[in-house]
């Protein structure tokens, strides 16, 4: 190529990045001269943030929360904010990953909170000690915040959780006794029939085990170890009568 058709080439190369640039400036003014002093609401003004959003007020990027398709979010110089904890009104509210301030029970990191369920959307503080449904969790019991392991007293029994899961089917050892939960979650009480042998759970509320491996007595509306007191695992030594008497 002659050095005077390089000259040519690279003038043109010059004049189309000159237009390119016009171009932009171009578009961007336009997207500019669209935003006035009356502008408000969430608009699509070019920039980088969010598919090219952004939240005006009277033609100024705004920053606080803002009512939109049935929630509220939050902006900072007009760019939706995701997940974090606000501050406004005197009031602590927290936004998820689409910028949506959470209401209900809501986990944050390894703590559940509650956010009410009347609209209003604030922090309530820590779930103290209930069986909630945590979205995108589950049903669990939490106490302080927490998930709960133990044993919880719940619509008329005990119910064993482990990280705040109920669990069915299975030996629980709480309070120095043995328990049993069915597959409903629930401690089981008087006779039950589990693996093939026979054990006993008591018939006054207590729920414990009263021995590890008994024949059912013939009186089984008599329980023969009710008032005997069990071993530090729960079982007593022994074959007892229908009576309650020790057998030879």
């Amino acid at each position: 190529m002659s050095f005077g058709m390089k000259k040519i080439v690279a003038g043109v190369a010059v004049v189309a990045a000159l237009a390119g640039v016009s171009t932009v400036a171009t578009t961007q003014a336009a997207s500019a001269a669209r935003i006035t002093s009356q502008t408000s609401g969430y608009i699509k003004d070019g920039s980088q943030y969010n598919g090219g959003y952004r939240w005006y007020d009277h033609g100024k990027l705004y920053t606080g929360f803002r009512f939109y398709m049935g929630t509220y979010y939050w902006f900072i110089n007009g760019v939706r904010q995701n997940q974090g904890w606000r501050s406004a009104w005197g009031m602590t509210y927290y936004t998820d990953n689409t910028g949506r301030a959470v209401q209900g029970t809501y986990k944050v990191g390894s703590t559940v909170y509650d956010f009410g369920n009347n609209g209003t959307f604030f922090s309530r503080g820590v779930v103290k000690d209930a069986y909630v449904n945590v979205p995108g969790v589950g049903w669990r019991w939490v106490q302080n915040g927490k998930m709960f392991t133990g044993f919880k007293f719940y619509m008329g029994t005990f119910y064993w959780f482990q990280n705040g899961i109920r669990q069915d089917n299975g030996w629980r050892h709480a309070w120095g006794m043995t328990y049993y939960t069915d597959n409903q979650g629930r401690a089981v009480q008087g006779w039950r029939n589990i693996g093939g042998k026979n054990y006993c759970f008591g018939n006054n509320g207590t729920f414990f085990l009263r021995n590890s491996q008994p024949a059912q007595p013939s009186n089984p509306g008599y329980d023969a170890w009710e008032n005997q007191t069990p071993d530090a695992n729960g079982n007593i030594s022994g074959n007892h009568g229908d009576n309650g008497s020790m057998l030879d």
